[in-house]
């Protein structure tokens, strides 16, 4: 096969993958204001279950005759997923709805979902926390080795990240709810902590001022998320903004020339006459699907998507340049003794699978080579190794995380519709749980309490690796090993 075909067939994959999200964030929302809890349930754990056989199926003939009918049938669940959501919308909406068999499966899909909630927020903590890691190595590294320039975009990204944080902390003060006492103060020792693990990062010099302005932003956001009365405030604001940035943008672009606004005007009515009714239809269910989003779901589902997805790439980078933490600078010295060149060779090399071949070559090489030509084998040796282990395939477990990316997927969203749905329940029960008729019992609300869980895990997991990061032992791990030119 050419590399012009497998380009298309890339391209008609990641289509396709677009296709299936899109489908997915319009279908559930749709079934569960239109059919019920129940109905949303039921088409979740559906479409999860299709998803997860077809994948499966896909996998484990992967090298088979028959994949490429396999895959036919696996792409065409893209088709299947309206028919179904159409399906579900009926029975629903009919009497019969107390199949006691159907509802074993539904009932075990909605014991997951609510008892999936510290998993959740903590896992996007955790992965929150390494991207807020990789930019600032980042933009680190890209300083160090490009330019001073990104120094100063990063001083005005962080300002400008600082800013909002502000303002949207300020938003909280002046915003008329009641918070209790013990709220309050958590409110306060979070916001503490942060500013004073962010000064220590930027002082000490093991953080960076890009990784304190994006950590005080995210709690600031796990603030707003623990209220959801906050989080409804901040999304009417930021519609309001995108509505009002939409409008001057209208108003200084030029106008298109009367030709051009004429034939589109008249293009319109000539397609609403002549396209199928199915074409119609397909308008209407996208309309309908899209008025049915509320904005703090996408806005959450967004972003959780994004710091997983952006997790899956990140760990893969770190796992490559685990090896190179101990890297050479980047200009070598020119005054340099052979013993010492040989000497950091030596303990460079046993890292790496062509050490032995390395240094055969170096005892069959005359013992006066000067000390540029031993660094000139060594920077090949090193690099060449280096060169290998980028090409080294990803594990299978990651593997594995792509092709049931989806599934993860479709669980958060229906973790995050019962969620807004008010279904994952208003008091978790911490202390006295095991004994009821105990007169002494810890109840708390189970959002709130996991996301200051999840933000003094944040804290925690940060503060520890600024204790632990030694400036001296070499490069971060994700950029150790990144090609200078």
């Amino acid at each position: 096969m050419s590399r012009q075909v497998r380009n298309i067939l890339a391209f008609l994959q990641a289509v396709l993958s677009v296709l299936y999200l899109t489908l997915i964030v319009l279908s559930i929302p749709l079934a569960f204001d239109v059919g019920g809890v129940q109905c949303g349930l039921a088409f979740s754990l559906t479409v999860l279950l299709l998803y997860s056989i077809l994948t499966t199926i896909r996998l484990i003939f992967r090298r088979r005759k028959y994949f490429r009918w396999i895959s036919i049938v696996y792409y065409c669940q893209h088709i299947f997923i309206p028919s179904l959501l159409t399906l579900f919308l009926s029975y629903y909406s009919s009497k019969h709805t107390s199949d006691s068999m159907a509802s074993r499966p539904i009932e075990m899909w909605r014991f997951i979902m609510l008892h999936s909630t510290p998993i959740f927020t903590i896992l996007e903590g955790f992965c929150s926390l390494l991207l807020i890691q990789a930019i600032g190595q980042t933009v680190e590294w890209l300083t160090t080795h490009k330019s001073d320039s990104w120094l100063i975009v990063s001083l005005i990204g962080s300002g400008s990240t600082i800013t909002a944080a502000l303002y949207f902390l300020y938003r909280i003060y002046v915003f008329p709810f009641t918070i209790d006492l013990l709220s309050a103060s958590l409110l306060g020792s979070s916001l503490t902590l942060t500013a004073g693990i962010g000064l220590f990062g930027i002082v000490s010099g093991k953080g960076s001022i890009i990784e304190s302005s994006l950590l005080f932003a995210y709690i600031v956001r796990c603030i707003y998320e623990t209220f959801p009365i906050l989080s409804q405030d901040a999304s009417k604001a930021l519609a309001s903004l995108f509505t009002q940035t939409t409008y001057n943008l209208k108003n200084e672009i030029p106008k298109l020339p009367p030709q051009i606004t004429n034939t589109v005007m008249s293009l319109f009515p000539f397609l609403a006459e002549n396209l199928p009714g199915s074409f119609k239809t397909i308008w209407e269910f996208l309309i309908t699907a899209i008025l049915k989003l509320p904005l703090p779901l996408v806005l959450n589902l967004a972003y959780r998507i994004g710091v997983f997805y952006a997790a899956t790439k990140i760990i893969p980078s770190i796992y490559h340049g685990a090896p190179y933490l101990s890297t050479p600078p980047r200009t070598p010295s020119h005054i340099r003794s052979r013993q010492s060149s040989s000497s950091h060779l030596s303990g460079d090399v046993n890292y790496f699978p062509l050490a032995n071949a390395s240094k055969i070559e170096k005892e069959d090489t005359n013992d006066d080579m000067p000390s540029e030509m031993q660094l000139k084998q060594e920077s090949l040796v090193i690099n060449n190794a280096k060169a290998s282990r980028r090409r080294e395939p990803p594990s299978t477990i990651l593997k594995l995380i792509y092709a049931y990316s989806p599934c993860i997927i479709i669980a958060v969203y229906t973790h995050l519709m019962m969620s807004y749905n008010g279904e994952l329940g208003t008091e978790l029960t911490i202390w006295g749980w095991w004994n009821k008729d105990s007169n002494f019992h810890f109840v708390v609300h189970p959002w709130q309490f996991w996301n200051w869980v999840n933000m003094g895990t944040t804290l925690l997991l940060y503060t520890a690796e600024l204790l632990g990061n030694d400036s001296n032992a070499g490069g971060p791990a994700l950029t150790s090993h990144w090609k200078i030119e």
